[in-house]
């Protein structure tokens, strides 16, 4: 079992204030992998994702032994062009 919890931080996508699903991908590997050593496969996120406090959204990537994981997101600051988001991650 994988759970991790952990923050970073994205650019965001134009003068639209929307989440970059490209790099909120990226960026969950990077923290997957940071705590767990695993560097995930697959990761998907959502376009069209409001750079707004509060909003949530989930990421789907392939774990260890090819299972499936959610990246739960939680922005939690938006600030000069870029999101900081709190990230859990789990099985789904």
């Amino acid at each position: 079992m994988l759970v991790i919890a952990g923050a970073l931080t994205v650019p965001l996508s134009g003068c639209a204030s929307t989440i970059n699903p490209d790099d909120a991908a990226k960026s969950v590997a990077a923290i997957v992998s940071r705590q767990t050593k695993f560097t995930p496969t697959d990761i998907t996120c959502p376009s069209g994702v409001p750079a707004e406090v509060g909003v949530e959204f989930d990421c789907a990537f392939t774990g260890p032994e090819g299972k499936e994981y959610t990246a739960h997101v939680k922005v939690t600051k938006v600030q000069d062009g870029e999101a900081e988001f709190y990230v859990v991650s789990g099985p789904r």
